[in-house]
C-alpha cells in the first residue's frame, strides 16, 4: 500500500529510542527521514542516503550547535550513517566540519536486507493476490485536515482567527523555549 504525500517513520524509532531522545535529536531525525524515505523514483525506490547541508537541518527551527549535538546523539544510538564523498566514515563532528560533503543514512533495524524493506522497493506493497488488485486507500490527506483556507478579501470567522492566533502564540513559545535550551549547551 503506497500512502501518498506521507513519510515514512521506522516503528523501531517510536518503539524503542523515542523517549531516550533529545528534541533536537527527534527533529534531525525526522529530517533525515523525510530526505531519504520522503522521495520516491519512477520506480518506486527511495534513496539509501543524501547529502544534507547544515542549512537543511537549521531549516527545522534549531541552531548550528542543536544540529551538531542531536547528529552526535543519533549515531550515539546507532540510528544514522555518516559518511562522505567516498563512504569514509565521519562518526567525529571535526571530520563532518572538514568535509566537503556530508551525507546521511538510516540505519533501519530488524531489517535483514535493504532488499526486503519496504522503505527501499515500491515492489513490497501489499494487495490481493488472487485479484492482483491494490487495496484502496480511504485516508485524507492532510491538506484536506487542515483548516480551511480563505481568500483575501473574504471574512474569516473569529474562533478560526482566534486559532490561527493562539497557534501563532504557541508556536513562538516553543521557538523562544528551544532558544533558550540551545543557549544553555
Amino acid at each position: 500500500m503506497r500512502l501518498n504525500n506521507t513519510t515514512p517513520v521506522p516503528n523501531a524509532f517510536f518503539d524503542a529510542h523515542l523517549e531516550g531522545l533529545s528534541g533536537s535529536a527527534v527533529r534531525v531525525y525526522l529530517k533525515i527521514v523525510r530526505n531519504l524515505l520522503g522521495w520516491r523514483d519512477e520506480n518506486g525506490n527511495v534513496k539509501k542516503r543524501d547529502w544534507i547541508a547544515h542549512s537543511q537541518f537549521e531549516k527545522t527551527g534549531l541552531s548550528n550547535r542543536s544540529v551538531t549535538s542531536g547528529v552526535q546523539e543519533l549515531l550515539d544510538h546507532g540510528l544514522i550513517g555518516v559518511s562522505d564523498d567516498y563512504l569514509n566514515n565521519l562518526n567525529d563532528p571535526f571530520k563532518r566540519k572538514k568535509a566537503k560533503r556530508v551525507y546521511y543514512s538510516l540505519v533501519l533495524e530488524n531489517t535483514p536486507t535493504t532488499e526486503n524493506s519496504t522503505f527501499y522497493s515500491e515492489k513490497n506493497t501489499l494487495y490481493n493476490a488472487k485479484t492482483d488488485e491494490k487495496p484502496t486507500q480511504d485516508l485524507r490527506i492532510t491538506k484536506d485536515i487542515s483548516l480551511q483556507k480563505y481568500n483575501v478579501n473574504e471574512r474569516v470567522p473569529d474562533y478560526i482567527r482566534i486559532e490561527q492566533i493562539r497557534r501563532e502564540k504557541l508556536k513562538k513559545q516553543e521557538m523562544d523555549k528551544q532558544k533558550e535550551r540551545d543557549s544553555w549547551l
